[in-house]
């Protein structure tokens, strides 16, 4: 028997923003990062606040620690909310996830209303369970599963999007790539993930270029936006697997981003995992839904091909780590990935031999 379970309520379109008029007049946390907060994007946010007594917390980083989220909790707890509402990338939605699980350990109100708007088009982290936490003492990301991370509601505003980053652009979107991917050949997918993912891939798969090319807003943008959203309640129903335990690995030695990370790491993956036979017609089909010739082979050398269109790397040499550094490194990035929650979702079992082949070939 599976179960697949719809949460939260995802308003989205041009003027979603608006979904926040709801919060008139209640105690209302803002978390997000100081860029945003500087930016004049998170006036877009509380001009829809009208009436709110606001707390905005903008201490948030990449990669955000557990030292931060244990101050934020702190402060949460302390302003008591009605709602808080994440507003940003993955490192703001991550952070405000666990600190509003641990600041009611704390003793902020268990009732409160928690809203998450995506700045970026990537993480899918506004209709997820996953909160990924770095401890930079031992230079370790935490994945961190629990269902008390969804938020209750998504507000998907296009908006948003129009200034970030062509570089951004495609770290992000390259991770809405790797997400579809990976859900839709994870121990966990069903047919309601399937149809998700697989839609997820083909939008992004057409988009991605048009969004990474395009300033200001734009159609493709839009898409990405909506694709990633769609992949993350894919992949958190069926799961991810090893591409992204290394790229938890690696980004926590190393802090290259994530979605570049992903980006170098997923045709190698998809190449490994293809010698089980039902992941390899998974991705065979995955390939023919976006015209490709339909194997594992040509979606591998699909992604590569625009990997190199987005300019992003192609080996780890690029982003600053040397060869000799990646293998002196190679047993304790080993042991990371395998001790990370992501691989047990895998199609096939991974032993610490394969990742370290894995490995060996971003260097």
């Amino acid at each position: 028997m599976q179960r697949f379970t719809l949460r939260p309520t995802i308003t989205f379109g041009s003027g979603a923003l608006a979904g926040l008029e709801q919060l008139a007049g209640k105690r209302v946390m803002v978390i997000t990062d100081a860029f945003l907060a500087k930016s004049g994007l998170l006036d877009r946010v509380l001009v829809h606040l009208k009436g709110c007594t606001v707390e905005r917390f903008t201490d948030v980083v990449p990669d955000p620690p557990l030292t931060l989220v244990a101050r934020g909790a702190r402060v949460l707890a302390d302003f008591r909310p009605q709602a808080v509402v994440a507003f940003g990338g993955g490192s703001p939605m991550d952070c405000a996830k666990a600190m509003l699980t641990f600041g009611k350990k704390l003793g902020a109100p268990e009732d409160v209303r928690f809203y998450a708007v995506p700045t970026t088009a990537g993480t899918g982290s506004e209709v997820t369970s996953f909160a990924v936490l770095t401890d930079g003492e031992r230079g370790v990301k935490y994945p961190l599963v629990d269902d008390d991370f969804l938020p209750d509601e998504a507000i998907l505003d296009p908006v948003l999007l129009a200034g970030v980053p062509a570089a951004v652009t495609a770290d992000t979107g390259m991770d809405v790539l790797t997400h579809a991917a990976e859900a839709c050949v994870a121990r966990g997918h069903s047919p309601y993930s399937d149809a998700l993912a697989e839609k997820a891939f083909v939008m992004a798969w057409h988009n991605l270029r048009p969004a990474y090319e395009s300033a200001g807003e734009s159609t493709a943008k839009e898409q990405m936006l909506l694709a990633s959203n769609l992949a993350g309640i894919a992949f958190n129903a069926a799961g991810l697997g090893v591409c992204h335990s290394m790229a938890h690995a690696l980004g926590g030695r190393y802090h290259v981003p994530h979605g570049r990370l992903n980006a170098m790491l997923l045709p190698h993956v998809i190449a490994f995992n293809a010698a089980e036979s039902a992941a390899a017609e998974r991705y065979a089909r995955l390939a023919r839904l976006c015209g490709l010739a339909g194997n594992p082979r040509a979606l591998a050398a699909g992604l590569n091909r625009l990997r190199s269109q987005l300019g992003l790397p192609e080996r780890l040499t690029a982003c600053g780590v040397e060869g000799r550094t990646l293998r002196a490194d190679l047993d304790g990035l080993a042991e990371a990935a395998l001790a990370d929650g992501c691989i047990s979702s895998n199609p096939r079992t991974v032993s610490v031999q394969d990742v370290k082949h894995l490995l060996k070939e971003l260097g």
